[in-house]
């Protein structure tokens, strides 16, 4: 995994590098801590759920979710994970959401957690589209951005989650609006060992019964520049994953091949 520099060293790099790829200055400073203010437009749910059920699949093989569609890589240790999308704008006829995000951990039954950054699509009460930005260090809460950290459609998001000593590095960039960077410590060290580019229909958990919510009709999603640890995704032991009902014979959105560099794709929404 290499050296580990120090928290303010890191988050700066990480954010230099960001500016550097997108050729912008940012419009706000990185916050240092967690977001305190604001919550979700709905009631809270996960994005961090691990996806299930799998088929059965190799190295490079499709799996099925019922919540999740994208990219995971798996079969080594991680430290770093970036990718960029443009945010969809949602048809809304109902109630229903869709999350967009990467992160570390969380791809096997195994894997108890997930560190990720990412944002929301939703249609929220009477049928109302909704965009946010949040965070979450799975098993713990998801927590929203506040307002000063606002997503429209057509937004150009860029996320990175980094190991950053006993911490995690979380930063989301809005292309020529906003920067946001957080660094959360887990009570229990994860494992580091897959690496995500997810479209999902989040889960709604009640105790210990957790349902997957109705996925909103986000279009289309296209992920670029899906790296972890500097390598492309083709890089690494991979899965295409497309997400499906529970009886798996309807496809609720479609994942696309990975395009030439080995690090875009697309996600298509089917149905709810």
């Amino acid at each position: 995994m290499g050296p580990v520099r120090s928290t303010g060293a890191r988050i700066g790099a990480v954010l230099a590098v960001a500016v550097l790829c997108l050729g912008f200055a940012p419009t706000a400073g990185a916050d240092r801590g967690p977001a305190t203010s604001g919550r979700a437009p709905l009631e809270p749910v996960s994005p961090g759920v691990h996806p299930t059920p799998f088929s059965v699949g190799g190295a490079h093989g499709t799996q099925s979710s019922l919540n999740w569609a994208g990219y995971a890589t798996s079969g080594a240790t991680f430290s770093t994970v970036t990718g960029s999308w443009s945010q969809p704008a949602v048809s809304c006829s109902g109630r229903s959401l869709a999350a967009f995000w990467v992160g570390l951990d969380g791809y096997s039954a195994s894997d108890p957690s997930v560190e990720q950054i990412g944002t929301d699509s939703d249609c929220a009460g009477r049928g109302r589209p909704s965009y946010y930005a949040w965070f979450e260090m799975y098993p713990s809460a998801l927590v929203v951005l506040p307002p000063a950290y606002p997503v429209a459609p057509g937004d150009t998001l860029t996320a990175t989650v980094a190991v950053d000593g006993s911490g995690y590095l979380l930063v989301l960039v809005d292309a020529g609006r906003w920067t946001y960077g957080t660094v959360q410590t887990p009570a229990t060290r994860p494992l580091d060992a897959s690496a995500e580019w997810i479209a999902e229909a989040p889960t709604s958990c009640h105790g210990a019964s957790c349902t997957v919510v109705k996925l909103a009709d986000f279009g289309a999603v296209g992920f670029a520049g899906a790296e972890a640890d500097g390598a492309p995704v083709s890089s690494f032991a991979y899965d295409q994953i497309d997400m499906a009902t529970r009886s798996g014979k309807k496809l609720k959105a479609s994942t696309s091949s990975l395009g030439p560099t080995g690090s875009s794709f697309t996600v298509s929404w089917l149905h709810s």
